[in-house]
């Protein structure tokens, strides 16, 4: 049963997506056809099921040096995290780190996109909550970008088995090198890969629709899931324009509050990580 040797966490709207789209052009590297390896959440006995399920064709294909999953938000939930660990005793995480309001302000934009959020950035920012966030483990915009405790549980479970990475270091291309070494691959020239780069909805109807949980349900109970997941990347595609969501820049006051709230958590992630993390605090 082929399991993943590493495993891409970190904040939700931290480039995790690209990350992984960028590490699967390695030639050393397997990737799964289905990346969110969202089994995890729930154990890690699903895991041959919900492979065989996603991506059957990894079984025909020959054993790569390592085989790279993804799973955003696994840092933030030790059950999650032990479940990853149960599966492989050997793997290894990559988490990925962003400013606390910039990630905060990119989830305003994706939830947008995505129909789940109607509201503008500050209202929906002093909220703190995503308004259809159905299905979501993390429901709130502050919630992923508290880091500390996420980052010592990371570390509780994996030791020297975890690399913490800026997001505009992986956006740039300049932590590529440490992650292949971390790896254990054969030093590539690879370039970073942008993805899941937010846009306007064409029309929120299709948004909102799309996102709706009896929908979901009904097409879970009458279509593959291969085909649900083709389904929702041409939807998303489709209802995408070229150009990001009109976005209100925060206020200057209110910026500086989110900071301020932000700034406990980044002090105590600056001890966990033992380096200095001053542009947080800006």
């Amino acid at each position: 049963m082929p399991l993943p040797h590493a495993v891409i966490i970190g904040a939700q709207k931290a480039a995790t997506t690209g990350l992984y789209r960028t590490l699967s052009t390695h030639p050393d590297v397997m990737a799964l056809g289905v990346p969110e390896v969202g089994v995890l959440h729930r154990g890690a006995d699903g895991w041959d099921a919900w492979l065989r399920a996603r991506d059957p064709s990894i079984y025909e294909r020959p054993e790569p040096a390592t085989l790279v999953a993804k799973l955003a938000t696994a840092m933030y939930f030790s059950d999650t995290l032990d479940n990853l660990r149960v599966l492989n005793e050997r793997a290894r995480v990559i988490a990925i780190l962003r400013h606390p309001v910039d990630r905060m302000l990119s989830l305003h934009r994706y939830a947008v996109q995505r129909g789940l959020e109607s509201r503008p950035a500050e209202r929906a920012l002093r909220a703190d909550d995503v308004e259809r966030a159905h299905h979501w483990r993390l429901g709130s915009y502050s919630e992923g970008s508290r880091y500390a405790t996420a980052i010592e549980r990371v570390q509780q479970v994996f030791g020297d088995g975890a690399l913490f990475v800026d997001y505009a270091d992986v956006r740039s291309g300049a932590c590529l090198p440490a992650i292949q070494e971390f790896l254990g691959l054969p030093l590539r020239d690879i370039r970073p890969v942008l993805a899941n780069e937010s846009r306007a909805p064409r029309s929120m109807t299709v948004a909102r629709t799309s996102a709706s949980p009896r929908l979901q349900q009904v097409a879970r109970s009458a279509l593959p899931v291969q085909w649900r997941a083709g389904i929702r990347r041409k939807l998303a595609q489709w209802n995408s324009t070229s150009r990001p969501p009109q976005q209100e820049p925060l206020s200057d006051d209110f910026r500086s509050k989110l900071i301020e709230r932000h700034v406990p958590d980044v002090l105590a992630a600056e001890q966990v990580l033992t380096r200095a993390l001053p542009l947080w605090l800006e």
